[in-house]
């Protein structure tokens, strides 16, 4: 952008301003109330093996869910107990729900189940315990907890969940805990709204007041206010317009714009404050910031939008829709920070005295970092190498448990399950039969598949049932790990390979479901990184025309990124669906600062005690107080992404003031004769 457009513009920062601000009105007219999809699964693409072959066994079953109830008898007699379950029974039964009851009792050490057909009452299954004297004896005496489940068809799972978080259960029973999908996606909407409502305006808040400290002026919190209520805005105008749903991928695109206007309204104050102490006129010191910081935000923020836009070309919805908007929503709020940038510089600077020092503490740590440069770049490139090391080792997987908010009903539900019953990972297969092949023949086939898992240990019951819909037989294992459900399913998936059974075999759980979709994940990953790699580093290479500064760049930025994996293999948990996108997320916001430090340092630009330097700490502080305020979060997912997002940019900052001047040093970098002012 020459020199000429900035000085006009900068004399025209009145209107920009108004203009900008008119944009945003018009943005926020657009905004409706978001939508929240939950735990995503129904976001995955129809062309997940898994997922069909979760949805093909579900059909099979009738499309019918099971919904969990946990009630404790306690001293109560069995019989009371289940009086009390009868009179739940007719309660759906007068709601026009159609349910049929199962009742369960574990020990740690042994399992009774007490099944019934669609037909039958639950008053037989009270007969058939109070006939059976060793298993009502054992429930008695014991005071165990019963697990009954509460069997419905999928449409009419919220109505069951209404009715049991509704139903007036006496004393009898002591406690009454609703596992169920729908409760699981209620809550997980809830948990969202929550974190949106708390995490938010806080963020934004510790964000400006670090900015008020640093810059020790009111007016100096203008930009970055505006900078965040633009890019709020914008993103959940784009929400609207695309019709995009919120969940635990998709939220992901407001800290990445927020962070990025917000970094960057850090550069344009900086800046400003340094070119403020030349002596020149308001106009000029304008004219020159926008120039310095508007050029570099402009190629980072696009290099960037065109990287987050390569995920939409992914195969997984949210992912996707991240992608699409995220891209958007960064080209968008850069040109209205952009517009109202020139007058919040003019407001701000009428008001800031030239010659205005910074704090001593900061100059002495800046020439301490400039002194130990070359030691402290030594010590980053040890620590990438050491963590480049731990890269194999660092493995994708989703424990589902991770994506529930940690005081959700379902969450408090599960825990209370899980702490008195066996942990339940049901593996379920469908035996379908070929067209040619006999009924009886197909139910040898699915005993013979039966026996196999029951001949092992991992399987703690195992039953099987016709399919309701369609011809063939679905067999429902219950294991104790989702490990373990992942084992026998291998092993199920090796004879049918060796040519065992005569019949197809569609094997799902919800382990296996996982662990595809992070297979999906991880291919997603490595493709838009090496894409953004390309992208923003080509862009470097044009924009410096220097296979060095390129070189430079990117060394400096992959030290932070290697940094994650080690940091994730030291706490030794593996990276899940969420968490794998810090390093496409990281890549895309350090990747700023390094673009505003090489433009300075083209220029000419001692980038030790700089205005750069400055607004890259204060950024990089600001951002990361913003992030450790995430720790809040309901979310275990999002409070890991946020940690590691964190010590990315920790690490990005360090590395792009120390090992980035030094490469760049090295055998020199082309320099322009332009002076920087």
């Amino acid at each position: 952008m020459s020199d000429g457009f900035f000085n006009v513009f900068s004399r025209r920062a009145g209107l920009s301003a108004v203009v900008s601000v008119l944009l945003v009105v018009v943005f926020g007219s657009l905004v409706r109330a978001p939508t929240f999809s939950g735990s995503m699964v129904n976001d995955i693409i129809d062309g997940n093996s898994e997922m069909l072959a979760a949805a093909e066994i579900s059909a099979a079953r009738g499309n019918r869910e099971s919904v969990m109830l946990i009630v404790g008898p306690g001293d109560i007699s069995v019989g009371a107990a289940f009086d009390e379950l009868r009179a739940l029974e007719d309660s759906f039964a007068t709601a026009g729900i159609d349910a049929t009851f199962g009742s369960l009792d574990s020990l740690r050490d042994q399992l009774f189940v007490f099944g019934l057909t669609p037909e039958s009452r639950l008053s037989e299954l009270l007969s058939a315990l109070r006939s059976d004297v060793s298993g009502a004896t054992l429930v008695s005496r014991d005071g165990t907890l019963f697990a009954t489940v509460v069997t419905v068809h999928s449409s009419d799972e919220a109505r069951a969940v209404a009715l049991l978080r509704s139903f007036p259960f006496s004393s009898a029973l002591s406690s009454n805990d609703v596992l169920a999908a729908v409760a699981l996606e209620q809550d997980v909407a809830a948990g969202l709204r929550d974190d949106l409502a708390l995490l938010i305006p806080a963020i934004v808040l510790v964000m400006l007041l670090t900015l008020l400290l640093a810059f020790r002026h009111w007016r100096a919190v203008l930009l970055p206010a505006f900078a965040s209520l633009a890019s709020a805005t914008v993103v959940f105008s784009l929400l609207t317009l695309t019709g995009i749903s919120i969940n635990l991928v998709t939220l992901l695109a407001l800290p990445i714009v927020l962070i990025v206007a917000l970094a960057n309204s850090c550069h344009f104050l900086a800046k400003s404050a340094k070119v403020r102490d030349q002596g020149l006129s308001l106009d000029e010191v304008v004219a020159v910031s926008m120039r310095r910081v508007a050029t570099p935000y402009l190629v980072s923020c696009v290099t960037t939008a065109v990287a987050l836009l390569s995920l939409a070309f992914n195969e997984i919805t949210p992912i996707r829709d991240l992608g699409v908007l995220s891209a958007a929503s960064l080209v968008v709020s850069f040109v209205l920070v952009f517009l109202f940038a020139p007058w919040a510089l003019h407001w701000h600077m009428s008001a800031i005295d030239p010659g205005a020092q910074r704090s001593v503490s900061y100059r002495r740590a800046s020439r301490w970092v400039h002194k130990k440069r070359n030691s402290i770049s030594l010590v980053l490139v040890a620590l990438a190498f050491a963590s480049a090391l731990t890269v194999p080792g660092v493995a994708v997987r989703s424990d589902a448990r991770l994506f529930f908010p940690d005081d959700a009903a379902f969450t408090e539900a599960f825990r209370a399950f899980e702490s008195r019953f066996y942990v339940f990972s049901p593996l379920r297969v469908l035996v379908r039969p070929d067209e040619s092949l006999a009924q009886l023949d197909a139910l040898r086939i699915a005993g013979a598949v039966r026996d196999r898992l029951r001949d092992d240990d991992a399987a703690l019951l195992v039953g099987l049932e016709p399919a309701a819909v369609g011809s063939g037989f679905v067999i429902t294992a219950v294991v104790e790990t989702e490990d373990a459900a992942a084992r026998l399913a291998t092993m199920l998936k090796g004879i049918q390979r060796q040519g065992s059974f005569d019949a197809e075999l569609v094997i799902s759980s919800a382990q296996l479901v996982y662990e595809s979709i992070d297979r999906q994940a991880l291919a997603s990953l490595a493709q838009s990184l090496s894409f953004s790699v390309v992208i923003i580093f080509g862009a470097i290479a044009l924009l410096f025309r220097s296979a060095r500064a390129v070189l430079a760049s990117l060394v400096a930025n992959a030290v932070p990124l290697l940094m994650v994996f080690g940091a994730v293999w030291l706490v030794g948990d593996p990276l899940n669906l969420v968490t794998a996108f810090v390093f496409l997320v990281a890549l895309g916001v350090i990747v700023d600062d390094t673009i505003h430090i090489l433009y300075r340092h083209h220029g000419g630009e001692e980038i030790a005690g700089s205005s750069i330097e400055f607004s890259v700490v204060l950024s990089t502080i600001m951002l990361c107080l913003g992030l450790l305020l995430c720790q809040l979060s309901d979310f275990p997912t999002t409070r890991l992404f946020a940690l590691y997002c964190a010590l990315a940019l920790t690490g990005a900052v360090v590395s792009d003031l120390t090992l980035l001047p030094a490469l760049l040093r090295y055998r020199g970098f082309r320099q322009s004769t332009r002076s920087s002012q």
